[in-house]
């Protein structure tokens, strides 16, 4: 950029945001004091157990049902002490919700507050709250804090609530919102307003799905009543044809199957006339929804309703079991046996019903008879329709093609072994009213073909009749995501939970990447498609996240998970029929691997219009940099973090001259990713994006934002391989003519996610 342009720039903004630009409006780790007696406070929220309260060291993840209070000693000198609930001071506070600013506990705990920005960074607030989910200020509605060099601003959200458990009842356990609360703690806060649903379970008890509603600020007191089962009054020993020994000596899993439905048959003539009445009048009733502050046909409503029915039949046949003598010993035997039976592999050999050509798809008016096209694939059809093995195939044979395949079968079919393996040997078992009507197997994993002692790996796809695929059991296993597509993902995660866990056996500082931080609601990983004409993709969740000093929300998009590489490039050009949009490469650090530059913004976008898609926004670039973390810096987030290991610039590239082979852009995904496996977001080539730049920044959208409205030049960002640390921060930008070129600057494009659904 020129000093014209800067100019305007420079007398506008005071001075430029650096990454270290917040340092002054942290608490740094060692201003926390350690074992040091904390004078109490006027309506203080922690509850004060013992003659003193003790300063010590915040360990994260914080805790569950733990409120923390930050006291201020001195300018530098901070205590931090856990503790519980003072009900009536609680009340005082006012709340800020982490998930609405999109911040995590890890980094508010380490942040300066303010009242005001007329405030110095010394003069932040001396008394604040934490809790998984919420800072608290006992004095002030509104709190401003220091990101990435700018002031921004926490507004007060409703307080939330506190649930209260009371029960007689020894060893009572509860599922709360699905998390499982072995031991139940006297209280579970914080809790936004409205109903929530929990499931109760004690020995010797039914269990129980009760609900409750909790307003902000107030108390709710959950009293569950569960019925005790009584089994002295049981009936005398049931007579079935079959008993455990039985169960142990069936064969195989058709065999067990078997016996399991005559258990079955045999059982309900005796559930049949088994008197229920006295569970009836014992067990609690279902609540009214008017009861809870809802009304009928309310989602949450509904949902108890559905767990309640659900847990109901689940008491009852316990109730039943418990007036059964010897059933339910029956009962776990299946299970155990039917358990590990569906757990082994499955292969065996099955001849095809039926096997047919599939040929390539005909264009109609181009005289090509679909009858002679070329054959594509051959599709096979194993097993009949409603059978246990009802299946087809499709594909061909590693070393041979749909032609030598099918030909194969139509002069030697009984010659021709097929082999089709299976992950488990787990059919799924479809009801009707109750009854089992079928047992199918689903989890088909390969086929072999053996012909004259040679075997030949089929390479296709199994394809599920509908009636299977339409079942849930069936839908889940299936919608698994293929280990391959997010190894990488899964190693860097186990990496950096080893390195938490022993950061946290040594008592060391854990940071913010090495931990689940329950602040806020964190973004599943992104599902990696390896595609050849667009290259790795990320497929990108609706989410949201901090960007230019507010929370925006993003729809769902997929991104390369790369810059545009040379490869790449060309290959895109040799696709385009219209030889007059090619465009040319004009990079001049030649190599396959390393990403296009020297390019203008237009020739970009016109690139990724080529396959479909476009240059990202800057908030799509940034958020998916950002990998759902509030630092434009993310190196800082690994213990010992150093630019280096994610980005090539200045320091490892531009600084080693011309003569070194690390002068000038790198191959692409030569550096570490991000935590979505995304990589040279800082760094290597800085990326054009769609944005148009404007000095004066009015306003930015609540959701998908899309830059200034007016303004001529383009936005670009990540640094490059010529830029320093402070440019490779993921929330710095800069800006220049779209017909500008340079070799500091590359692309990467972004498309509608949903034009790879079904990869």
């Amino acid at each position: 950029m020129s000093f014209a342009r800067l100019l305007p720039l420079l007398l506008l903004v005071p001075a430029l945001s650096f990454a270290d630009a917040d340092k002054n409006f942290k608490v740094a780790p060692n201003q926390f004091t350690t074992g040091s007696v904390v004078d109490p406070i006027a309506n203080m929220a922690v509850e004060m157990k013992g003659p003193s309260l003790v300063s010590q060291k915040p360990v994260f993840p914080l805790k569950t049902n733990t409120l923390y209070w930050r006291h201020k000693k001195g300018p530098k000198e901070y205590q931090w002490v856990p503790g519980q609930l003072n009900y009536n001071n609680f009340k005082k506070l006012h709340a800020f919700s982490l998930e609405d600013a999109h911040l995590n506990s890890f980094e508010v705990a380490q942040m300066r507050f303010y009242a005001s920005q007329n405030k110095k960074a010394f003069q932040d607030e001396d008394d604040l709250y934490f809790d998984k989910y919420f800072i608290y200020s006992p004095r002030v509605p509104k709190l401003l804090f220091i990101k990435n060099g700018k002031w921004q601003i926490l507004n007060e959200t409703a307080l939330p609530g506190v649930v209260v458990f009371k029960s007689d009842v020894k060893g009572l356990e509860s599922a709360f919102e699905e998390a499982p609360l072995k031991k139940l703690p006297k209280a579970i806060y914080p809790l936004k307003e409205g109903a929530y649903v929990f499931e109760f379970s004690a020995p010797g008890f039914l269990p129980l799905v009760d609900i409750g509603s909790v307003k902000s600020g107030e108390i709710l007191v959950m009293q569950p009543k569960l019925m005790k089962i009584d089994s002295s009054k049981a009936d005398k020993k049931v007579e079935l044809s079959m008993d455990e020994a039985s169960v142990k000596a069936a064969k195989n899993l058709e065999e067990t199957e078997i016996l399991y439905d005559k258990f079955i048959a045999e059982l309900q003539k005796v559930v049949d006339i088994l008197d229920t009445n006295a569970f009836a009048k014992g067990y609690p009733q279902v609540k009214p929804a008017v009861a809870v502050g809802l009304y009928e046909g309310d989602a949450t409503y509904e949902n108890y309703r559905s767990a309640y029915e659900g847990v109901r039949l689940r008491a009852k046949e316990a109730w039943r079991n418990s007036h059964m003598k010897g059933v339910s010993e029956i009962n776990t035997a299946f299970k155990k046996k039917l358990d590990s039976l569906q757990a082994l592999p499955l292969r065996g050999t099955m001849a095809p019903v039926s096997f047919e050509p599939v040929r390539e798809r005909v264009v109609e008016g181009e005289g090509v008879d679909s009858a002679s096209a070329p054959m594509k694939e051959v599709k096979f059809k194993f097993g009949q329709d409603g059978q246990r093995f009802d299946v087809m195939w499709k594909g061909t044979a590693k070393g041979m093609n749909a032609d030598s395949l099918y030909s194969l079968f139509q002069n030697h079919a009984g010659e021709v072994k097929v082999f089709i393996s299976l992950k488990q040997n787990k059919p799924v078992w479809i009801r009707k009213d109750g009854v089992i009507t079928g047992r199918h197997h689903y989890r088909y994993t390969r086929i072999e073909f053996e012909y004259n002692g040679q075997n030949l790996v089929g390479l296709g796809d199994f394809i599920l009749p509908e009636y299977i695929v339409d079942e849930p059991e069936v839908q889940e296993w299936l919608n698994q995501y293929d280990a391959d597509d997010i190894a990488l993902q899964q190693k860097t995660a186990a990496e950096a939970k080893a390195k938490a866990v022993a950061a946290q056996q040594k008592n060391d500082t854990v940071y913010a990447k090495d931990v689940d931080m329950p602040g806020f609601s964190k973004m599943s990983i992104p599902r990696i498609i390896r595609d050849n004409t667009y290259g790795a993709v990320a497929l990108i969740d609706s989410g949201s996240f901090r960007y230019k000093g507010r929370v925006v929300k993003m729809s769902p998009f997929a991104i390369m998970t790369t810059e545009m590489s040379q490869q790449l490039f060309d290959q895109t050009m040799l696709r385009e029929p219209d030889t007059t949009k090619h465009i040319k490469n004009r990079s001049v650090y030649k190599n396959p691997s390393k990403p296009v530059h020297n390019i203008t913004w237009d020739d970009a976008r016109a690139t990724c219009k080529m396959l479909g898609g476009d240059l990202p926004t800057e908030a799509q670039w940034e958020f998916a940099g950002r990998a759902d973390n509030n630092e434009g810096a993310i190196w800082v987030l690994d213990e010992d973090g150093d630019v280096g290991d994610y980005a090539i610039y200045r320091e490892n590239s531009y600084k080693m001259g011309k003569k070194s082979p690390a002068y000038g852009p790198q191959p692409v995904a030569s550096k570490k990713p991000n935590a979505w496996g995304i990589y040279d977001m800082s760094g290597n080539v800085a990326e054009w994006t769609r944005d148009k730049y404007f000095m004066f920044s009015f306003w930015v959208e609540s959701s998908n934002p899309t830059g200034a409205m007016m303004g001529s030049t383009k936005v670009y960002k990540g640094g490059s391989w010529k830029d320093k640390e402070s440019m490779q921060n993921l929330t710095e930008s800069d800006d220049e003519d779209p017909r500008y070129w340079s070799d500091a600057i590359g692309f990467r494009c972004v498309f509608p996610k949903k034009l790879f659904e079904g990869r």
